[in-house]
């Protein structure tokens, strides 16, 4: 089992960066969990800044690999439902579960009609917050599916 998240990103952010790479280390037990980080095109032309990165995405797509979007019209989930989420996906999975945080404008949205979307928050988040809400996120699902005391609801 792994997990790819892979985000679309202009500049590092070192604190930010670190916070994200502890519950990286945590989640390397019993989910092996990478962050690629995928460069933004920076171009000002939302539509076609779209279409670029998300075929930046698409080449590191294999044809096992399940994959979830991040976006703000995806569907939202408890911790509790994303940690089944995530679980069900690691279950049946073949190859890695890559989860796509897009850039500013998003994925083009014939990519978002192939892929199923999640969205993070309902408050629009930056990309150096929304990666490390992701990282979170995916160590409470883990210690949701192993009994751990980190999440108490």
């Amino acid at each position: 089992m792994s997990i790819l998240i892979a985000a679309i990103e202009n500049h590092k952010d070192p604190a930010i960066d670190a916070l994200c790479e502890k519950y990286l280390q945590r989640l390397n037990g019993p989910w092996k969990t990478a962050l690629h980080r995928l460069p933004a095109a920076r171009i000002k032309d939302a539509d076609k800044q779209k279409q670029i990165e998300t075929e930046t995405l698409q080449k590191i797509i294999r044809p096992d690999d399940v994959v979830l979007l991040c976006d703000e019209h995806g569907k939202t989930h408890d911790s509790k439902a994303f940690s089944t989420l995530i679980q069900t996906r690691l279950d049946t999975l073949r190859g890695r579960l890559i989860i796509g945080i897009g850039g500013a404008y998003g994925f083009s949205p014939d990519f978002m009609k192939i892929y199923p979307c999640i969205r993070l928050s309902d408050m629009t988040l930056p990309h150096h917050l929304a990666r490390l809400l992701l990282c979170e996120q995916l160590y409470r699902a883990m210690c949701i599916q192993k009994g751990s005391a980190y999440h108490h609801a």
